[in-house]
């Protein structure tokens, strides 16, 4: 895809690109309207049942009602959702505190346009990186997801669905994922994924033991030199508050709002 160099990256385009983004893997039960976007993810995501809202002018007790039912026929129990200061209607959060939801996480908004030179990330000579290509490589990737921020001993089907994705972004660079090592050892991992000439970074994450080696910026280094030639304009992230987001603000991306994953517990209908 080439590059769109006249694309203009304001704060609005930002925080619509933001709002747009929605992921749903290969045959995960999912309902995707113009307002919003619900889906079943396996058991073992950390947030299993996810609902974004797109816009919408009902009512929210309404809208909060309809993607409750939705996450309930498929016997889920809680609720994720990820809103935003921007998020319509607006009195959908505070309708969902009432009921009582909690906020468990909370995202700066983060962006770098990527049609001047990429910053120099200024990566240690003893940081190795590799793309995720094989069954090692998405394992290295899990153990340091599963120190970085939860989870159990990834099953051969969690591996085997990891692999399809890989050799899909493979093909075009559509997608891709990288772990960075030190001494030898899975220390940071991190994907990205093209939407047009939007490169959404995720999955962005170090192993406890290894943080401040500089393994975090090899990642981020590799994923958008692959996006940029693969023709992205833009590096779009959700950095967590007191994380990720320092440093990425420091690289040279800047914020653009925040973005709150509430919980709710589902009551029977």
């Amino acid at each position: 895809m080439a590059r769109e160099e006249s694309r203009v990256w304001d704060a609005s385009a930002v925080l619509a690109a933001s709002n747009e983004w929605g992921w749903v893997p290969e045959g995960a039960p999912h309902v995707r309207t113009d307002e919003y976007l619900v889906v079943a993810y396996p058991d073992y995501f950390l947030t299993p049942t996810s609902a974004r809202i797109f816009g919408s002018d009902r009512d929210a007790a309404e809208l909060i009602g309809e993607i409750c039912d939705v996450a309930r026929g498929w016997g889920r129990d809680r609720l994720w959702w990820r809103l935003s200061d921007f998020t319509i209607p607006r009195a959908l959060e505070p309708r969902l505190l009432a009921r009582g939801a909690g906020i468990v996480d909370r995202m700066d908004v983060l962006a770098l346009p990527l049609a001047d030179d990429l910053p120099d990330l200024a990566i240690p000579d003893d940081v190795q990186t590799r793309r995720v290509t094989d069954e090692q490589t998405v394992r290295d990737a899990i153990v340091v997801d599963d120190d970085a921020f939860g989870g159990a001993e990834p099953t051969d089907d969690q591996v085997a669905t990891a692999l399809v994705e890989v050799e899909q972004g493979l093909r075009d660079d559509s997608s891709g994922r990288w772990v960075a090592y030190v001494d030898g050892r899975p220390a940071s991992t991190g994907g990205y994924t093209l939407a047009d000439d939007v490169c959404r970074l995720w999955g962005g994450g170090t192993h406890s033991s290894l943080r401040g080696r500089g393994a975090y910026r090899a990642v981020l280094d590799a994923r958008l030199r692959v996006a940029r030639a693969a023709g992205a304009t833009l590096g779009l992230t959700h950095g967590v508050v007191d994380t990720s987001s320092p440093i990425l603000r420091r690289i040279g991306f800047a914020r653009y709002g925040e973005e709150r994953t509430l919980v709710l517990d589902l009551s029977p209908s």
